[in-house]
């Protein structure tokens, strides 16, 4: 199941409040609709840390073009 990210070609992450998707990214990777609760937190965690690296990465860019 893909959890939105980039090894398996999924280029978005939709909520898991999203009542379309249930928390499954829409790269059409197919497997379950619903996730149990500790897959659902274990999900949000992975895409926090995801979210916080992605973040230090534009600051490392921004301090970068700062200082040119």
């Amino acid at each position: 199941m893909c959890y939105g990210e980039i090894e398996h070609g999924c280029h978005g992450f939709i909520s898991p409040r999203a009542n379309m998707a249930h928390g499954m990214c829409s790269c059409g990777s197919g497997g379950r609709r619903f996730l149990s609760k500790k897959e659902r937190i274990e999900m949000l965690e992975e895409y926090l840390e995801s979210l916080k690296s992605e973040m230090e990465g534009v600051e490392e860019e921004l301090k970068e073009f700062k200082s040119e």
